[in-house]
């Protein structure tokens, strides 16, 4: 299928074309910078940049990252997966697309998936995250490279607006990111000009150490509203608005993906209604990298993911 977009940020020959949209600032990492997650290490098969949307995909084709662990650690148990998503101007609908997708392989073909998660919801601006730990043992790789791969169920091809995978728009390594094309299959993405690395990551566990680490859990919508940080990504200090339906003892605690606590942003009890906490980024000494803020309000939850910059 013919997909052509025309847009000042990049050229690119051939049937299959992506639009390459400046969507956020600059990222350097999904992680702390030099930090590492004891029994759950982060791999990434991006190096940084910018945060560039690719609006050219049809329903069921697949943007996909390659991933290789140190040979040591292998056979590994997936815990977690993040995918990059966002659109020119942000502030795009939830997105319900088709699957994320686990294969045991790479390029030229990474075979059949060993593991699908139906339908997940992506938020606009974001790395997602996808807590698969209670998923315990379902889902192992015995040895690299291996892939991850959103399938899409909705349309952006030809709709420079529309909200898709993104990639860090700073040269795209070869190997490491495919796409799945109707017509054509799977190929190299750098092949078909997209100029970034596609902004996935993956937690995993190596299945030769019983250090299983404390989880990251996803938690169900409730009565207790956390509002998106502002901004975000930010720098200085950011700002988290929490609704309550009721008065309640409330405590909000920032992670990073390892699930380590790094900060403390409220903690007591609060009356009814809307509220505010603002946080200092550099009064808790964080790097660059993805966060995620937790609130606990008796027996309800809620969470926001938030990316520092410097």
């Amino acid at each position: 299928m013919r997909r052509i977009f025309k847009t000042p940020t990049i050229r690119i020959a051939g049937p299959w074309r992506c639009a390459a949209i400046l969507t956020l600032s600059a990222l350097s990492a999904v992680g702390p910078a030099g930090a590492a997650c004891n029994d759950t290490p982060t791999i990434q098969n991006f190096t940084g940049g910018g945060r560039v949307a690719c609006p050219c995909f049809v329903t069921d084709e697949r943007a996909a990252a390659v991933f290789s662990a140190p040979a040591s650690d292998y056979p590994i148990e997936i815990l977690r997966v993040g995918i990059g998503w966002g659109s020119q101007f942000g502030g795009t609908p939830s997105s319900l697309e088709h699957s994320i997708e686990i294969y045991g392989g790479g390029l030229p073909n990474p075979g059949t998936p060993i593991f699908t998660l139906e339908g997940p919801v992506l938020n606009d601006g974001a790395i997602n995250q996808f807590d698969l730990e209670p998923l315990a043992g379902q889902i192992t790789v015995n040895s690299g490279p291996f892939a991850v791969a959103l399938r899409f169920l909705n349309e952006s091809s030809g709709n420079p607006f529309a909200p898709s995978v993104v990639h860090d728009g700073n040269g795209c390594q070869a190997g490491k990111n495919m796409v799945y094309a109707i017509p054509g299959g799977w190929s190299d993405a750098c092949g078909l000009g997209v100029s970034g690395d596609w902004l996935f990551f993956v937690v995993y566990r190596s299945c030769a150490t019983t250090d299983v680490g404390e989880p990251i859990r996803q938690l169900s919508s409730v009565p207790v509203a956390l509002l998106p940080p502002r901004p975000n990504p930010c720098k200085e200090t950011a700002s988290f608005e929490f609704i309550l339906e009721k008065a309640d003892h409330v405590r909000i605690s920032l992670q990073d993906i390892c699930g380590r606590r790094v900060a403390i942003l409220a903690e007591g009890d609060f009356t009814a209604g809307n509220h505010r906490v603002v946080w200092n980024t550099r009064s808790s000494n964080t790097s660059p990298g993805l966060y995620v803020a937790d609130l606990t309000a008796g027996e309800h939850h809620a969470r926001r993911t938030l990316i520092l910059i410097r």
